[in-house]
């Protein structure tokens, strides 16, 4: 592990096809740390953001700035921002939140996942949240749904009862028992993911006569 911490200025540069952002690294990132992704501690302006540094079809490797930490600090592309970065232990495959599992997955791909928790947990606020499996998990008197990053899709695992019960809704996309893959491609489906949800919550209902 590098101990080293790095700080930079850096122009915020706009990524063109999701809508995101993020600051390019303006070093090796390969000779400085033997690796090519890197789990990092960095902060943009003074605030703080758990991240990686990757490469996503760029020269140099990147690291993301999300729309609310830009919205904190009032800076957008185009504005100069002063970056700290320390790299921190590799993120667990078992993270202990849900938070710590968001912040391990490649940078465009985190709003996605934050969307979904948010959906989830409104159409089951009376869940509890923990990682299950290695993965985000939301509980009520039993496991309600759980929801993973794969290489090309978010895995979402509500039930074998649910893909039986949304069997229509679903047909345009893979599963198997217990889970289905909505590919990072595709729009996500958040309004399906809250109403699978919610039948979960309702089942478990009145499996435990609540």
């Amino acid at each position: 592990m590098n101990p080293k911490k790095y700080e930079f200025d850096a122009v915020i540069q706009k990524e063109p096809d999701h809508g995101g952002a993020y600051v390019e690294i303006p070093f090796d990132v390969k000779a400085e740390f033997g690796k090519g992704r890197v789990p990092i501690h960095a902060t943009f302006d003074g605030e703080p953001y758990d991240g990686s540094l990757v490469k996503m079809g760029t020269e140099c490797h990147i690291l993301g700035i999300r729309k609310d930490i830009r919205a904190k600090i009032g800076k957008q592309p185009g504005d100069t921002v002063h970056v700290t970065l320390q790299e921190r232990d590799a993120v667990s495959k078992n993270p202990a939140t849900v938070d710590e599992y968001i912040s391990g997955v490649l940078p465009e791909r985190q709003e996605v996942l934050r969307r979904i928790r948010q959906v989830i947990r409104e159409a089951a606020p009376d869940a509890e949240e923990r990682t299950s499996w290695g993965m985000p998990t939301y509980w009520q008197d039993e496991n309600l749904v759980h929801f993973s990053d794969a290489k090309h899709h978010v895995g979402f695992h509500p039930h074998p009862d649910a893909i039986i019960a949304f069997e229509d809704k679903l047909a345009g996309y893979k599963r198997s028992k217990g889970t289905v893959q909505f590919p990072y491609n595709q729009p996500i489906p958040y309004d399906l993911i809250g109403e699978i949800t919610r039948w979960r919550v309702e089942q478990v209902q009145d499996k435990y006569g609540k």
